[in-house]
């Protein structure tokens, strides 16, 4: 059954759902819209207004635990690294401002159930087009040069998609102490931009060439501290040889 979270009967369609089904024992909320093009009326609608609809809904008849995938990007400018939990939240672009109003109205729901907000970084692997991972994979696979503004220097936090996957299944599989967490996730180090380009291109056996750009990056320097997940569900991402390999033979099928 398809429902539009963002739709005006979205409550009342999901309120049907769960009559139907049954009360969930948990709910995954990672519906939103992606970074990129759009409004911000487009941005609400799509991670504020979706998540409101589901919270109406789900409230008369609370889940055990319900997960919200969130983002690094609800973060300000670290005045240091790695950006901790406790660290500002005070994004600026429409996708941050609006993803950090969806997790402030999950907030609400620990009344009845309890809430993991899980703030990802960047994701690459199937079905993850939009990440500068995978614009880096589709010029590697054909040997094309791979342009890195500042000069590949810049410090990015992704993870392959399947870690993000293993880190909601643990939440699901070891219930956490409190009634309301927030977890970042992220590759658990400093990495640049330059290295992420050559794990890649090792990966692929790509003969693209790395082609440093003085023109400055729009994003800061950013990368996560993950203690918090590590010691709440075992949280351990892939090394990134580990997962460029999985990576790159996704690209090749």
């Amino acid at each position: 059954m398809a429902i539009d979270l963002a739709a005006d009967d979205a409550p009342e369609k999901l309120g049907q759902l769960i009559r139907d089904s049954g009360v969930p024992e948990a709910v995954v909320h990672a519906a939103s819209r992606q970074p990129g093009s759009g409004t911000l009326s487009d941005f609400i609608r799509s991670n504020v207004q979706s998540t409101a609809n589901l919270l109406e809904a789900l409230k008369p008849k609370a889940p055990l635990q319900i997960i919200y995938t969130s983002t690094l990007s609800v973060y300000h400018r670290p005045a240091s690294l790695p950006v901790k939990e406790t660290d500002a939240v005070d994004g600026t672009l429409p996708y941050g401002v609006t993803k950090r109003w969806a997790e402030q109205l999950i907030e609400s729901l620990q009344e009845y159930s309890q809430v993991v907000i899980l703030r990802l970084p960047s994701l690459y692997g199937v079905g993850q087009g939009d990440s500068f991972i995978d614009g880096l994979g589709k010029l590697a696979l054909r040997d094309a040069p791979l342009e890195l503004f500042s000069r590949g220097d810049l410090i990015r936090d992704a993870l392959h998609v399947n870690d993000s996957i293993a880190a909601i299944a643990a939440c699901l599989k070891r219930p956490l102490e409190k009634s309301f967490t927030v977890m970042n996730l992220g590759c658990g180090r400093p990495i640049r931009t330059n290295e992420y380009a050559q794990a890649l291109i090792r990966a692929l056996e790509s003969k693209s060439e790395i082609v440093p750009i003085d023109r400055p990056a729009s994003q800061f320097d950013l990368y996560a501290e993950i203690e918090e997940a590590r010691q709440c569900i075992g949280f351990e991402p892939m090394t990134l040889e580990q997962s460029m390999k999985i990576y790159a033979n996704e690209l090749r099928t």
